[in-house]
């Protein structure tokens, strides 16, 4: 497979009983298909993290042309349901085989950006305000499949985040679309 924001070949990488294809030493951009989303239930939280630690080439930036092809399908573009050049993340999706396509952009740096926990966990709540509560949040998810599509999203972020990021306090996931994928009721964790 071929990543669609910058052409390279893409690397097959699995991640807590997951397989995605990520773009090794090009835009580190992820691909998750269809089947693989499916897999995202129960204790997915911070199982994927793995997958923000893909090299990236210096000065490659991710996709911003409105015509990427799907990796998978090689014949569908790819529908661009939000991207944000302040926080370096695009989330994509083949609206023919329903996997995604994800940069994401500042989450993968927060780590080497800043130097006490305090500070990665700050950035990490900034983050995603600004993905869940401002760019996920006004999706029209009345619409069943733009709802289903949300879902997805969030479960992919859930996913790749690191635990002591989790986003326990965003507006989004005390919407009754997103509650039962509350993080702060997740099995195991401290109330």
């Amino acid at each position: 497979m071929k990543c669609p924001s910058c052409r390279q070949d893409l690397t097959e990488k699995p991640a807590g009983g997951l397989k995605a294809f990520v773009c090794v030493e090009g835009c580190g951009g992820l691909w998750l298909g269809h089947f693989e989303l499916l897999k995202l239930a129960g204790s997915f939280f911070g199982n994927g993290k793995s997958l923000l630690n893909v090299p990236r080439a210096e000065g490659v930036r991710f996709f911003r042309n409105v015509e990427a092809i799907c990796p998978h399908c090689t014949t569908s573009l790819l529908f661009r349901h939000f991207f944000s050049k302040e926080r370096g993340v695009e989330v994509c999706q083949c609206a023919k085989c329903g996997g995604f396509w994800l940069d994401c952009g500042e989450l993968a740096g927060i780590q080497s950006q800043f130097d006490t926990e305090e500070e990665q966990k700050q950035a990490a709540a900034s983050y995603f305000q600004t993905i869940f509560d401002e760019k996920i949040a006004k999706m029209d998810l009345m619409k069943l499949e733009m709802s289903e599509s949300a879902r997805s999203i969030v479960k992919i972020f859930l996913f790749i985040c690191p635990e002591k990021y989790l986003p326990e306090n965003t507006f989004l996931l005390q919407k009754k679309y997103f509650s039962d994928l509350n993080v702060s009721q997740k099995p195991g964790k401290n109330s």
